[in-house]
């Protein structure tokens, strides 16, 4: 059963979403239940990137550190660290957003501590605090993984960025040259 809760600053966590309105978040959920193969969470060994190709650059990988203290980025696609014009493979939540965005550290441990308790599919939405482009909102569909089918070792999924069709029209585009167009 879906539950969901509004944080301040307009951020959403949803708890097991029964429907999803973003094809690629969708695509990305069904190829994950597909690979449970009936059982609560697909190992990482199930997941094939390259069944992924289409949706590889908003895909992102983050390891669970035992025990939970923190969370790991393993693997951010190329669309994420566009938008957050850094790459963050490597560093911890913690180290990423504790001082610097305590207020964001604090939400994205609460969603991904859900996805850990509750062992199943946690929707998010918010605007791009985190580089202060808030007229950026970004979804993200947070899966589970587990090795053993019990503890969640690695929250996997995908990140879809909404750039409003006014601040597309204020972005330089930029020839394979460098120059602006």
């Amino acid at each position: 059963m879906a539950s969901e809760s509004e944080h301040s600053g307009g951020l959403t966590t949803i708890v097991d979403p029964a429907t999803l309105e973003t094809p690629s978040l969708q695509a990305v959920r069904a190829y994950w239940a597909e690979k449970r193969q009936g059982r609560t969470m697909p190992r990482r060994a199930d997941i094939d990137p390259l069944d992924l190709k289409p949706y590889l650059p908003g895909i992102f990988m983050i390891d669970v550190l035992p025990p939970v203290a923190d969370f790991r980025f393993r693997l951010i696609g190329t669309a994420i660290t566009q938008r957050y014009q850094r790459d963050s493979t490597g560093k911890t939540l913690r180290e990423v957003y504790a001082a610097a965005k305590p207020a964001l550290f604090d939400w994205l441990t609460s969603v991904f501590t859900a996805v850990i308790r509750e062992k199943c599919p946690v929707f998010t939405r918010a605007p791009l605090h985190a580089v202060q482009k808030e007229h950026i909102a970004y979804e993200s569909i947070h899966l589970p993984l587990s090795e053993d089918g019990e503890a969640v070792t690695i929250i996997f999924g995908m990140t879809h960025f909404i750039v409003p069709a006014a601040a597309r029209r204020h972005v330089p585009v930029r020839s394979s040259s460098g120059n602006k167009k």
